[in-house]
């Protein structure tokens, strides 16, 4: 099984992975480096951010042989934030290229993805619609959506964080 992160980031998604999948393993990303943000007066403490894909790539382009990944894991940076320590802990998008990139990954994901890989896509909800018209060599099904729990946001009540998409190539089908 060949699985490939395509945002590997700080891999906060999946922070330890099993030993076992670890030889399974590439991510990519277009950063390298150290990216932590010291504590200040707003946040009390201090967010370590490694950045250390297994290559150095973009997605738009890339350097995979075709047809090899059995998963593509995407959680790609979401649109443009206010803050400053949020773009610099996980970066982002402005809306013209969300859409240049994802359209290029688009035809890269269908690519080097196997006949039967999955894709899966962690995506903010109000971006369902625009991620699906995109990526539209693949079929979307079983959305999974996450919830922050009380306590981890200023609100009182839970929020959506998250939605997980997985995806089919439509040539499968």
């Amino acid at each position: 099984m060949l699985i490939l992160d395509a945002c590997v980031g700080s891999e906060k998604i999946y922070q330890k992975r099993n030993k076992l999948l670890k030889d399974c393993f590439i991510g990519i990303d277009i950063r390298k480096g150290d990216f932590s943000i010291p504590k200040d007066n707003h946040h009390l403490s201090a967010s370590e951010i490694i950045v250390k894909p297994t290559i150095l790539a973009n997605m738009k382009t890339l350097p995979f042989k075709d047809n090899i990944f059995d998963v593509i894991i995407c959680d790609p940076p979401h649109l443009s934030s206010v803050t400053e320590r949020y773009n610099r802990y996980y970066t982002s998008w402005s809306k013209t290229e969300t859409i240049s990139t994802i359209y290029k990954a688009n035809i890269e994901f269908n690519r080097i993805l196997k006949k039967n890989g999955t894709l899966i896509l962690k995506i903010l909800p109000e971006s369902i619609n625009r991620y699906e018209s995109l990526l539209n060599n693949f079929i979307f099904y079983l959305p999974i959506q996450t919830v922050r729990p009380k306590g981890c946001i200023k609100s009182k009540e839970a929020k959506l964080a998250a939605i997980w998409l997985i995806g089919i190539k439509k040539d499968n089908i």
